[in-house]
C-alpha cells in the first residue's frame, strides 16, 4: 500500500491523507519509463530556467518516471534559484520521504514550517508529513507534538486523532490513546452519517471505524 505524502497544491489535505490501517509502510512502486508516457498526465517542462520549471520537472520525474531521487535533484535546483521559496522545500521533503531518507525529509518540512508564509498552504500538511517522518524514525514523542499542533483546540480530521492514538498506545499512554480513539470514532461516525457532506460518506471510513472500535475494545478490556 502506498502512502502518498500530501501535495496541497493538487489535493485537499483531508482527502489526500487517509489511514486505512494503523501502520502504513511507504512503498514506491517502480514502473518502466517507456510505459510512463502512456499513462502519466504530468507535463514535462520544455525548458529548465525558473523555480517553477524545476518544480514541474520534479513532479514529472516522480509521477511519470517514478524516480524520486532524480526529483530530489530537480527540487534542489529550484531551491538554489530561490532559497526563500517554501514550495520546493516541501516537495523535496516528500521526495526524500519516498526514498526513505526521513532525516532529510524532516529537515525540509521544518524549513517549510519555519518559513510559515501560509500563502500556498504548505504549513499544515508539512506538520502532518513531518509527524509521519518522525514516526518512521522512531521519534514518537516528536510526532505526537506535531499532531498536537495540528489538532489544536479541536480538529475534524479523524486521521490526526488516529495516528496520535496509535503513538500514545505504542508509548504505553493508555488514557490518551483511548481519548484519541474515542474522538476518531465520533468523527468517523459523523463522516458516515453525512454530517460533513456526502463526500465523506466513503466505505473506507467504515473500515477505519471498525478498526478504531477494535482498538478501543482491546484497550478497555
Amino acid at each position: 500500500m502506498k502512502l502518498a505524502f500530501s501535495r496541497p497544491s493538487l489535493l485537499a489535505y483531508t482527502s489526500s491523507i487517509l489511514l486505512l490501517g494503523f501502520s502504513i509502510p511507504l512503498v514506491v512502486a517502480q514502473i518502466p519509463t517507456s510505459n510512463a508516457s502512456s499513462v502519466c498526465q504530468t507535463v514535462k517542462p520544455p525548458y529548465l530556467n525558473t523555480v517553477n520549471d524545476f518544480i514541474g520537472m520534479g513532479h514529472f520525474q516522480e509521477d511519470c518516471q517514478k524516480d524520486s531521487l532524480a526529483a530530489v535533484s530537480s527540487f534542489t535546483q529550484a531551491i538554489r534559484l530561490n532559497p526563500k521559496a517554501e514550495e520546493p522545500y516541501y516537495h523535496r521533503a516528500n521526495a526524500y520521504a519516498a526514498i526513505g531518507n526521513y532525516k532529510a525529509a524532516v529537515a525540509d518540512y521544518t524549513e517549510v514550517i519555519r518559513q510559515n508564509t501560509g500563502r500556498l498552504g504548505f504549513s499544515r500538511p508539512a506538520y502532518w508529513n513531518r509527524a509521519r517522518a518522525y514516526e518512521k524514525l522512531g521519534e514518537k514523542q516528536k510526532a505526537i507534538s506535531d499532531l498536537t499542533q495540528l489538532i489544536g483546540v479541536s480538529s475534524t480530521n479523524a486521521d490526526e486523532y488516529l495516528l496520535r492514538g496509535n503513538l500514545y498506545k505504542d508509548l504505553g499512554n493508555k488514557p490518551s490513546a483511548i481519548a484519541d480513539y474515542e474522538t476518531a470514532e465520533s468523527l468517523l461516525r459523523q463522516y458516515l452519517n453525512g454530517d460533513f457532506g456526502t463526500g465523506m460518506m466513503d466505505a473506507r471510513y467504515q473500515e477505519m471505524l471498525d478498526q478504531v472500535r477494535n482498538e478501543l475494545s482491546q484497550l478497555n478490556s
